[in-house]
């Protein structure tokens, strides 16, 4: 056998027991990172410098600033932007007369993770002021995308919809520390167990995600009351469906 390659194993082997033996801490897992695309139709500083989309579990391109020259299928999701009433009509009907509108419809078609950004949909502002019949045959366009499966997310909400369901790995310490009187409350602490089936858990946290219906379940709930306002994620209120667990 190669005398490298001999060394090379015994090493790995001496590593590998070490680490078991909590000698040297274990390497972090690596998490690959989600891509997205931004379809906008123009440029400022707040839609294509990305970093408000951006993170380190998600990275994040601008499809304007490519000439639109991208392919749907190297991403994991795409954000739909200036979403005008004709743009909703044309995505709706199947009319897409320029780049920026056939990557929208590819990317539904496809059945790609679509998110719109909810203030950026024009029908939306006039809510409150157009007549009612105008208002509902152009919204029906709108109606047609959610139905297809578009997510309608706040623009606050859009970088923690990007990656939802996703975890940063946590830290491995350098070398056990001696545990100490004083705990630490951490920031979710652990739903107490349902005394009964009509028990109802009240959060209180904001963003409600995959892994907040999954810690009910797991304590037996079938019924969350949610805070005022809430953000529920897109595999939040699938997984709610599947487990049976009503969001109040």
């Amino acid at each position: 056998m190669d005398m490298d390659l001999l060394i090379e194993l015994a090493v790995r082997a001496v590593k590998a027991y070490l680490e078991k033996e909590g000698v040297v801490p274990a390497a972090a897992p690596v998490v690959e990172p989600r891509k997205a695309l931004v379809l906008t139709e123009e440029h400022c500083g707040e839609n294509c410098s990305v970093e408000s989309y951006g993170s380190e579990l998600c990275k994040v391109d601008c499809a304007l600033a490519q000439n639109y020259e991208v392919n749907v299928d190297d991403y994991d999701v795409v954000v739909l932007r200036d979403m005008t009433n004709s743009n909703l009509f044309k995505i709706a009907n199947g009319c897409t007369d320029n780049k920026f509108l056939a990557l929208a419809a590819e990317a539904i078609l496809k059945g790609k993770r679509v998110v719109m950004v909810k203030e950026c949909v024009e029908i939306l502002k006039y809510a409150e002021t157009a007549p009612k019949a105008l208002y509902n045959n152009i919204y029906k366009n709108l109606q047609i995308l959610l139905d297809s499966g578009v997510e309608l997310v706040e623009s606050e909400n859009v970088k923690t919809a990007l990656t939802d369901g996703m975890e940063v790995p946590a830290p491995v310490a350098e070398e056990p520390k001696a545990p100490t009187e004083k705990v630490e409350k951490e920031a979710d602490a652990p739903a107490p167990k349902a005394e009964s089936a009509d028990s109802v858990l009240v959060l209180k946290k904001r963003v409600v995600t995959e892994r907040d219906i999954k810690a009910a379940a797991a304590q037996h709930y079938t019924k969350i009351q949610l805070p005022e306002k809430p953000v529920i994620t897109y595999l939040a209120k699938d997984t709610a469906f599947e487990l049976g667990i009503e969001l109040l």
